[in-house]
């Protein structure tokens, strides 16, 4: 939760908690010892506020719908509730948008978003502002969505999400088209670059494959990742004349 340092604090005024309580018990200086306890209460109270990240998200759902059996169109919406920290807070950055084809179309609650960037490893991120009522500090329902184009046409394909806010719960949905059924599917949390196997994703109906993380790591990347068979030459003259 805290650094080193925030952490020395922290026992600090603990240990100035337990001292109060002791000159409470130990001898008849009541106000004292109460103002003693409250005092480092407040301070560890303030610490926890000042640690805080920037935002937390709670019910993340991240779900890829795949719309034809090329792979080549697909659709991916986010669904979170979203909840700035700070009052101070006034916009919120999806990041790490990493597709394997081109993204486009990216849309927030709706809307266009204020801004988008591209880094050189490939990654978008796009911005949204912060309305100023008070949902925002109370946890604002928040949905992005963009196309895929090119993206999951291989054998072998992955949905990823980076974990940059806390967050109390991930959801991975893949929905893919009939006529190409899944062959395999795994979930995986990479982290400190380590990667792990998560326990196997449900897989319903050979189309839809989802796994659910409670609380994720922080800075972890978690990918569902699932192969299926190459789609045969008719269904790519069939993609390809669509």
């Amino acid at each position: 939760m805290f650094d080193k340092r925030n952490q020395l604090i922290f026992y600090a005024n603990v240990l100035i908690i337990i001292f109060g309580i002791t000159v409470i018990v130990m001898s008849d200086f009541l106000i004292v010892g109460l103002l003693f306890i409250l005092g480092a209460a407040l301070l560890i109270y303030e610490q926890i506020q000042q640690n805080k990240g920037a935002f937390s998200i709670s019910g993340l759902e991240k779900i890829l719908v795949v719309k034809d059996t090329c792979g080549n169109k697909a659709e991916l919406i986010q669904k979170q509730k979203t909840t700035a920290c700070h009052v101070d807070n006034t916009v919120f950055w999806f990041k790490n948008i990493n597709p394997t084809g081109s993204v486009s179309g990216f849309r927030i609650n709706n809307q266009l978003p204020i801004e988008q960037t591209k880094d050189s490893n490939n990654n978008y991120q796009v911005c949204m502002a912060l309305p100023s009522h008070p949902k925002a500090k109370n946890g604002l329902d928040t949905t992005l969505s963009c196309t895929y184009t090119g993206a999951f046409g291989k054998t072998e394909c992955t949905l990823s999400h980076t974990i940059d806010n806390e967050t109390d719960q991930l959801k991975l949905v893949v929905e893919l088209p009939k006529g190409r059924p899944i062959s395999s599917a795994h979930a995986y949390c990479v982290y400190n670059g380590n990667k792990e196997a998560l326990l196997p994703p449900v897989v319903a109906g050979e189309t839809r494959i989802e796994t659910e993380i409670k609380k994720p790591k922080l800075g972890a990347e978690y990918r569902l990742e699932w192969t299926w068979p190459e789609a045969n030459i008719i269904r790519k003259i069939g993609c390809y004349l669509g």
